[in-house]
Parts: C-alpha cells; structure tokens; sequence
C-alpha cells in the first residue's frame, strides 16, 4: 500500500483513505461500511479523519461495554438466548409435574380441609374422654371444670391452627 496516496490533509484535518482506515483499525470494508451507516464521521466520500474515528470508535467500545447500542442482532441473539432458557425451566417444571414431585392446589386444600375436620372433631372429644376417665376419682363439679379447662385449650389450639399469621390469645 503507496501510504502517500493514503494519507491527506483536508480543511486542517488529518485524514485516511476508505483502505487504510481498515488497515489501520485491522477491519474488513464491509466492516468500514456498517460504521459509516452507524454514524462513523467522514471529512469527505472515501476520507475519515483519524481523530474523529479513533474517537467515534472508543465511544462504541464503552457503549458495548456498558451494554448500550446494542445492534438487532445482538438484541434479537440475547432475547433469543432468554426464552431458551425460560422454555427450559418451563419444561423442566412441566417434567417435575409430570413425575409426581407437584400435586394439584384443590388436591391439597381438599385433603387438608378433611385432616382438619378429622383433627377437630378429635380434639374436641378428647375434653369428654378425659373427664370420663378422671370421674371416677374427682368430685362431680371438679371434673365439669377440668372438662372445660381442657375445651378451651383445645379451641385455643384449634384457633390458632385456623388463623393465617401469628395468633393472639385474647385475655380474659
């Protein structure tokens, strides 16, 4: 490459040809034509002021690197790549259900719900169980009072179990 024909100084600038601006920046033409389309500053057709392009390209740079200017392709690539992986977890989640490692929500309300009636209906027998079994032993008033002591502690219990967050039993 004849640098003499390369090389020109126009309107005080110092400026390179089309060739050795790709020579320089070790770039493909094609390369130097999709900057130009992208804003690369040019003196005159063919000419590019070695400053403006030196400074014209960090700027890209550390527009990359920071992740600004994204061309499409590289949006659509990256996107792309995202709802790979978001299909990937979805199948791997549809995979999981399908092996039984997920149950249905109105399977586990409707099997909750029924351990829950069992739970009270149990609970609240107990009061009556004890007080039968302690009868023979304690004074007929002393055991209505420890039935009932043991009734409301099982509906404190109960109350608690029902109540979504922290209960607080209420004083007396």
């Amino acid at each position: 490459m004849d640098i003499s024909k390369s090389v020109k100084v126009i309107e005080g600038k110092l400026c390179l040809s089309s060739t050795a601006i790709c020579e320089v920046l070790d770039i493909h033409r094609n390369t130097l034509q999709n900057y130009t389309k992208a804003g690369l500053p040019k003196v005159k057709t063919g000419w590019f002021d070695l400053r403006e392009v030196i400074r014209w390209r960090a700027e890209r740079e550390g527009a990359k690197a920071s992740g600004e200017d994204e061309s499409h392709a590289q949006m659509k690539l990256r996107y792309e790549a995202e709802l790979k992986r978001e299909q990937a977890a979805a199948a791997t989640l549809k995979n999981a259900i399908a092996n039984g490692e997920y149950v249905k929500r109105d399977d586990v309300v409707s099997e909750l719900q029924r351990f829950f009636v069992t739970l009270r209906r149990s609970m609240q027998g107990y009061s009556r169980k004890v007080a039968m079994e302690i009868a023979p032993y304690v004074d007929p008033d002393q055991v209505r009072i420890i039935e009932q002591n043991i009734t409301d502690a099982t509906n404190v219990v109960l109350l608690q179990l029902s109540v979504r967050g922290v209960y607080d039993v209420p004083k007396k």
